[in-house]
């Protein structure tokens, strides 16, 4: 892989610390894996790929907390929003925090995933919608077949 190619990347920094933080990569098309330590891992993707992370932590005093984030690696020259997890900066699509927003984004991902679509390859407006939907405590609307080949069609002719 080239330097240039590498600089277009976006990194992602997975930790794992057994019962204290978790983070896992719940989908995305990782293009390259690096070994940080051995607790942390570095994961990259492309321009334009679009990944979801769950993170839980376990403080001292007992209480966790979990999340997840849906972000989307920007292309060369697009703005990137500051995100602790993604040194390089990313695209935020969706942000979930406590169990049942976490809960509802991995169940609107499942859904997906039975009609045999990859969360990762459909139209990232859904995921802004999703998250706008967790911020006024609504529910959230399945992704439709008919949407994702509608997304298709536009995604190729650009």
């Amino acid at each position: 892989m080239s330097h240039a190619h590498r600089e277009m990347l976006t990194h992602l920094e997975l930790t794992w610390l057994e019962k204290r933080i978790e983070q896992w990569l719940r989908f995305g098309p990782v293009v390259d894996t690096h070994p940080i330590d051995r607790y942390r891992r570095r994961l990259c993707f492309a321009p334009g790929a679009v990944f979801a992370l769950l993170r839980w932590t376990q403080a001292d005093c007992g209480a966790a907390t979990c999340c997840i984030d849906i972000v989307r690696a920007p292309l060369l020259g697009e703005p990137r929003d500051c995100l602790p997890f993604v040194p390089t900066g990313g695209e935020r699509l969706l942000h979930g925090t406590g169990w049942p927003q976490v809960r509802m984004v991995l169940e609107a991902i499942d859904r997906i995933e039975r009609q045999r679509i990859d969360p990762a390859r459909i139209d990232p407006a859904y995921w802004r919608e999703v998250a706008e939907r967790l911020r006024v405590g609504a529910a959230i609307h399945a992704y439709a077949p008919s949407r994702h080949h509608a997304w298709q069609a536009r995604s190729a002719t650009s």
